[in-house]
């Protein structure tokens, strides 16, 4: 994300607008807008605030010391948004997001707006490309979805070294079902106690440390480790050497979602499960249209199978203290990454991540070979010379759905 220590003014296009300029249109009635940054955070100053209205029309200034953002904008009603990053220090990155809506500019009365914001500590490693969502089948008789596989990627120039590595879902693992862990103030209700309930089960690396070298990216099966093109041209190929795939057949025990792996993937980078929700599973639940799929390490003090044991970690979900109904509780500090995905079938979706992991949501629509991929930020990337992708902790801005999966390409 690019600094910018001057305001300006981004046209789209728009009936009353018929031309830009660096501070505001001339010729309409504009007033001060002062948005005040508020939370506990570690900066302030240099933080971009974009103000936008209801045509999509924005204009972006830097905060002062104060963590304030003075705008001159015509009257109406705007939104107030915060999408920020810091630089990379040691593979970690903070990033400060937030928003407040439905902001009343009228003439002749300047408007004051505070706008807290969430700080999230975030590691270099990213959920690169989520695909779950299946293919159609050749001969148009239906859908194939047992190709899943994500991708993670190491998204900065170090070496970067995880004390274990785990694959998660929140429930309910459709975001269309109503979720009944939100309290009386509309918020889910572990939101203030700091962590992310993992639902029913959670994977792991074998080893103790995984390692990312620079710019290094791992794609996992999460089902079928197998050339599936032989029989669907439009799936995916994930029996590659130095591919990795979730693989425990002693836990989940559905063959057509787990065939056994190929000979060409050693046993050594199989990831494997550790259980204490629903035993009547026969595969891990994740879902084809609207996951809420995070990664994350084990809290210190712990490997992840110790983690996924540890009964004084458990947390019901719903509030339904029920052996099925366990979940784990994974703090957020512990998060690497994660993505909140919406079904575009679905005209009301309920989020599961809290704004500590994902202040947004991705949008996917199944069984047509689509993809969540992220996006590139070209910016970063000329700096580099490498391919560098956006992570503002808002999937909103941070993903993309393609009509194909990259290892289609």
């Amino acid at each position: 994300m690019k600094r910018i220590g001057i305001a300006f003014f981004v046209c789209t296009i728009a009936l009353i607008f018929s031309s830009c300029s660096d501070n505001q249109p001339t010729g309409y009635e504009t007033q001060q807008v002062t948005v005040n940054l508020t939370g506990e955070l570690s900066t302030l100053e240099n933080i971009e605030v974009k103000l936008i209205d209801s045509r999509g029309t924005y204009f972006i200034q830097s905060t002062d010391k104060q963590g304030s953002a003075v705008f001159e904008v015509p009257v109406g009603i705007y939104q107030a948004t915060v999408s920020y990053v810091s630089d990379p220090q040691d593979g970690w990155r903070i990033i400060y997001n937030g928003s407040t809506s439905n902001i009343v500019v009228q003439n002749d009365v300047p408007t004051v707006v505070k706008l807290p914001l969430t700080e999230a500590r975030s590691s270099a490693i990213i959920i690169r490309e989520l695909y779950v969502g299946g293919c159609q089948k050749n001969d148009g008789s239906g859908w194939f979805n047992h190709d899943k596989y994500v991708i993670l990627a190491n998204n900065s120039p170090q070496r970067v070294v995880l004390p274990g590595l785990c694959l998660a879902i929140a429930s309910p693992y459709n975001s269309y079902t109503i979720n009944k862990n939100y309290d009386d103030t509309g918020h889910l209700s572990y939101e203030s106690q700091g962590f992310i309930p993992a639902s029913s089960s959670f994977w792991y690396f074998q080893d103790n440390e995984v390692v990312f070298e620079p710019w290094e990216e791992k794609v996992i099966a999460l089902n079928g480790a197998i050339d599936h093109t032989i029989t669907y041209s439009k799936s995916v190929d994930l029996s590659k050497p130095n591919y990795y795939c979730t693989y425990d057949i002693e836990h989940y025990s559905n063959t057509s979602y787990y065939p056994s792996p190929s000979e060409d993937i050693p046993t050594s980078q199989y990831l494997k499960v550790v259980r204490y929700g629903d035993q009547s599973e026969t595969a891990w639940p994740i879902s084809t249209s609207s996951p809420a799929f995070f990664i994350f390490t084990p809290p210190i003090g712990y490997t992840p199978l110790q983690f996924g044991n540890d009964v004084s970690q458990v947390w019901y979900d719903e509030g339904r203290a029920i052996a099925s109904f366990a979940c784990r509780k994974v703090p957020v500090e512990n998060i690497l990454d994660g993505i909140e995905v919406f079904s575009t079938a679905w005209d009301e979706n309920y989020k599961r991540l809290t704004a500590a992991v994902d202040v947004g949501k991705a949008t996917f629509t199944p069984r047509l070979g689509h993809a969540l991929q992220r996006k590139v930020d070209k910016e970063q990337s000329e700096k580099q010379g490498h391919t560098v992708y956006i992570d503002t902790n808002n999937s909103t801005n941070d993903f993309i759905e393609t009509e194909t999966a990259s290892l289609r390409n």
